[in-house]
Order: C-alpha cells, then structure tokens, then sequence
C-alpha cells in the first residue's frame, strides 16, 4: 500500500494526499482488497457499456498511470450521451487532488437538470 496508494494517487506537489490513500488502502480488510483488485484490474467490461444511452461525465486526468487518457477517449467515443473532461492533474484521483476542476466540470454537467438555481 505505501508504495502503490502515491504512484496511484499521483498529485506529486500534495503528499499528503498519497498518505491518506495509503491509510485508506491499509484500512480495508485483505480479503476484500484482493477481491476488489482481481476484480478492478482483470474485468472487461466494454460490452457492458455497448448501448448505453445514460448521459455520462467522463472525467479523465491528462497524466494517469491507471487509466490513460485513451481509456476517456475511448468511453466518450463509444458512450453517445456522455461528456468528456479532461483534468490537468496527476493521479488517478483528480477528485482528491483537482477537487476545484472537478467540481466545476460536474456543476456545468448537471447544470441542465438542476437548473440556474444550482449556481448560486
């Protein structure tokens, strides 16, 4: 965990961030992280996403080592209702570490379901 969860997380300028998704990583119980691992890094799931109509935010951060930026690329392409943002950030959690980036990409895609009322 303390030599994947930085590597993972990215977000070279906050370490701090690294360390709180070490202390995540050491929190969970081995048997569900190995589960969740098998089942995050050996499932293909591009079948399951064939005709789906669901109107989809795609964040994808510029330098990711999990998923590159080919993979959003590939779900806007193969995703027609979907939105694509791409986030200058490092890591795999651009969530964590471009919180601000984020939140204004997700603010404009739910705008029209929430309406003018969303931004004040």
């Amino acid at each position: 965990s303390s030599t994947m969860a930085p590597v993972i997380m990215g977000a070279p300028g906050q370490p701090a961030l690294g360390e709180e998704l070490t202390n995540s990583f050491c929190r969970t119980e081995p048997d569900i992280a190995k589960r969740f691992a098998r089942v995050t890094f050996l499932s293909d799931n591009r079948q399951d996403i064939a005709g789906l109509m669901t109107p989809t935010l795609i964040l994808q951060s510029t330098d990711d080592l999990i998923a590159p930026v080919c993979v959003g690329e590939y779900l806007h392409a193969a995703l027609p209702a979907s939105t694509y943002c791409l986030v200058d950030n490092v890591g795999h959690c651009p969530h964590m570490s471009a919180p601000g980036a984020c939140s204004v990409a997700m603010d404009s895609f739910l705008l029209p379901w929430v309406g003018a009322d969303a931004s004040r």
